[in-house]
This record gives structure tokens, C-alpha cells and sequence, in this order.
């Protein structure tokens, strides 16, 4: 019962380090985004083009496109970030959930399965009836006791 024990932990940490590399590349992807966003947010409007002081209508709507398109970007990119660290987060709740059970109640289901899942196997070889409680005693009588 301890392999399966420690088969559940392996299984659950190692989906705890694949979601949480995952959060860990979105977040980066993220950072990467949001500073495109500042960077663009931060660049001057463009000055007059045509030397007569009016503003080129044109070049500032496609730059503010173009910041719409990326906070949009950055925008999904946090989402998606938000939903895998969530994920990480739950499945380090339940590692350490799995991990408390080693000291109290692990113990004591383990000892129950392990004789139920032993007595099972007996039965389903068919050795139950040359195993059975009065045939053990009989021999363990015999041979260590009498002899």
C-alpha cells in the first residue's frame, strides 16, 4: 500500500510541476506582452507630417490599433496564465493533502486493503480452502508447537 502511496504523491507532483512550468512559460509570454503594451503606450504621438502642424490623423489610429491589438494579446496571455496557476496552486493543496495522510489515516486503510486485496488473491487462486484459519492453526500446532 506504501508503493501506491507513493505512486498517488509522484503522480500529483508531477502534474503540480507540469501545470506550474506551464504557468511559469505563460507568465513569462505574459511579461513579454505587457511590456509591448507599455512600450508602445509610451511612445510619443507622432508629430505632423506634411509640415503644416496638423496631427496625422492616420499614423495615431494605427498606432492606437495596433496598442489595442496588443492588450488584447496581453490580456488572454493573463487569463490563460491566471487559470494554469490556479491549477498549480489546487494541485499543491492536494500534495500536501496526500502528504498529511502518511501519519494518521494512511496507515490503517493501508492495513485494511492490504489484508482485503491478500484474501482476494487467495480466494481467486483457489488456495482459500487449503489456507483457511483451522488449516493454518493446525499445521502451525504440529510442527512448532509439538515438535
Amino acid at each position: 500500500m506504501i508503493f501506491l502511496y507513493a505512486c498517488v504523491l509522484t503522480l500529483f507532483g508531477l502534474l503540480r510541476l507540469l501545470t506550474a512550468a506551464r504557468a511559469g512559460r505563460l507568465e513569462k509570454r505574459f511579461a513579454k506582452a505587457a511590456l509591448a503594451v507599455e512600450k508602445v503606450a509610451r511612445e510619443p504621438a507622432p508629430k505632423a507630417g506634411n509640415g503644416n502642424g496638423r496631427a496625422d490623423l492616420c499614423r495615431s489610429a494605427k498606432q492606437q490599433y495596433l496598442l489595442g491589438q496588443l492588450v488584447q494579446r496581453r490580456d488572454a496571455l493573463e487569463a490563460k496564465y491566471e487559470g494554469w496557476q490556479a491549477r498549480a496552486d489546487r494541485l499543491g493543496r492536494w500534495v500536501a493533502a496526500v502528504r498529511g495522510l502518511k501519519g494518521r489515516t494512511l496507515p490503517y486503510t493501508a492495513g485494511v486493503l492490504d489484508v482485503w486485496l491478500a484474501l482476494a488473491a487467495l480466494d481467486a487462486l483457489g488456495v482459500a480452502d487449503v489456507l483457511s484459519a483451522q488449516q493454518v492453526i493446525r499445521w502451525v500446532s504440529e510442527h512448532l508447537i509439538s515438535g
